[in-house]
């Protein structure tokens, strides 16, 4: 079996061109159309801080367990995917999504499978310039958060040894 792929978002390195929604709305609707894009950029042009959004495949994923027809469910490589015939289309996932992966246009359903539906890896990444998407292994994510926290420790560390 192999690893666990997942997407990794660095907010840090996103410019917020936009790139990634456009592409996204291309691939899946065939149209360029933010509102079509299964990945938002959260904006906050004034201080240059944007934030692409998009389905984190929860673990323990909100929108499967209050879905009550159970039309979400996960795949053996974790993806939160929908089986359509069982939607009733009532919007509990998206109310019980924390970061509002979940999205409705022109009364269509939409919400990431990292491009399995269209038989690829993700596009956004593909086409993201600033490298602020990686589509990477799950161990890979965890080592780079463990090694973050570790430096913030080591640096509060050794803040607390100046202000001495």
């Amino acid at each position: 079996m192999s690893e666990r792929m997942t997407l990794s978002i660095n907010a840090e390195r996103c410019t917020g061109c936009n790139t990634c929604m456009l592409v996204c709305s291309f691939v899946n609707e065939k149209v360029f159309n933010y509102e079509r894009s299964r990945i938002r950029v959260w904006r906050e042009d004034d201080k240059g801080i944007f934030i692409p959004l998009t389905c984190e495949q929860c673990e323990d994923a909100p929108c499967i367990l209050i879905c009550p027809t159970k039309a979400l469910y996960k795949d053996n490589a974790g993806k939160v995917l929908r089986d359509q015939g069982r939607c009733i289309g009532c919007n509990q996932c998206m109310l019980a999504c924390p970061i509002g992966a979940i999205s409705r246009f022109d009364g269509l359903w939409r919400k990431c499978d990292l491009c399995e539906s269209i038989g690829g890896s993700p596009y956004c990444v593909a086409n993201c310039t600033a490298e602020a998407l990686r589509y990477i292994p799950a161990s890979v994510v965890v080592k780079e958060k463990t090694e973050k926290a570790a430096q913030r420790l080591l640096q509060a560390s050794e803040r607390g040894r100046e202000n001495e």
